[in-house]
């Protein structure tokens, strides 16, 4: 009687990146990146240099404007640095985790997604550990050296708990931007041609996050509080910080709402990036 084959043993699936796991992984590649951005100091200093230029480009027309006008919808000129000083604080650390998102097009066209999806690592932690964002350095520089201004002209006592809202409004504010540019890339997945849409984002939020609501129409205030909610990466918060919660649109409540605001978008991008993966999927 012959001997029989062993039957060959199904292969087993990859073991899950356990979250441990992935915050580990994604430490190496961004170290590996870093590296190989030193590599070319002239790059690497270019990259800093971009980031400080357009911030810098953001306080210069507010200091023209200031130059014309004392205050603005009663404001003076720190609050309203405070504004500036909470989102654009928020906007580099957004660049400095997450903002390789916004290479997303890139990435589809170079095919690199694809291959993203074959490796056991989540698609997105890949996608945020690309490369090392550099220019995110000059963003932060910039936007603690308007803190330090924006402080150094308030009148504002401050405690342990303004400062414990501070630093969550800052970190509401990185959110905040997260959860609408995942939405974009969600929509960048489904519809070729929609990646303008994260220019017209940070276009935006450059242009009308920085100053206080009571400066526009009441639709664009609506707009900017319940369609696209920039005022609660800046405005909302520095009201509260400044006295001014009494004077917001639609209710002195809003002041409090950034943490529930920054939630809600971050659960609701996450759920649509999910989505715009799959579609993907099913249709490449």
């Amino acid at each position: 009687m012959s001997a029989m084959s062993p039957v060959p043993r199904a292969a087993e699936p990859a073991p899950p990146v356990l979250p441990v796991g992935r915050l580990r992984l994604a430490l190496v590649i961004l170290r590996a990146g870093v590296r190989s951005q030193l590599a070319n100091r002239a790059d690497f200093a270019m990259a800093i240099a971009n980031g400080v230029t357009y911030q810098v480009t953001v306080l210069l027309f507010a200091t023209v404007i200031f130059g014309r006008f004392p205050s603005l919808a009663g404001w003076g000129v720190g609050e309203v640095l405070l504004i500036s000083s909470i989102r654009m604080l928020g906007h580099g650390l957004y660049m400095l985790f997450f903002g390789n998102l916004g290479l997303l097009p890139h990435l589809l066209r170079d095919g690199r997604f694809d291959a993203f999806r074959t490796r056991p690592a989540p698609v997105l932690l890949q996608v945020f550990t690309y490369e090392a964002p550099v220019n995110a350095v000059g963003d932060l520089v910039v936007a603690c050296a308007s803190l330090s201004v924006c402080l150094s002209l308030l009148d504002v006592g401050w405690t342990v708990g303004m400062v414990a809202f501070l630093l969550t409004a800052v970190a509401g504010a990185s959110v905040i931007e997260l959860g609408l540019n995942l939405h974009i890339a969600a929509l960048v997945l489904r519809f070729r041609g929609s990646e303008s849409l994260f220019f017209w984002l940070d276009s935006v939020s450059g242009t009308f996050g920085n100053y206080p609501l009571g400066l526009f129409p009441w639709l664009l205030q609506g707009a900017f509080t319940f369609a696209v909610p920039i005022a609660f990466a800046g405005f909302y918060p520095a009201a509260w910080l400044t006295g001014h919660a009494d004077t917001v649109p639609f209710s002195s409540a809003l002041v409090f709402a950034f943490p529930a605001v920054a939630a809600l978008l971050l659960w609701s991008g996450l759920a649509w990036w999910r989505r715009g993966v799959a579609f993907y999927a099913r249709n490449n």
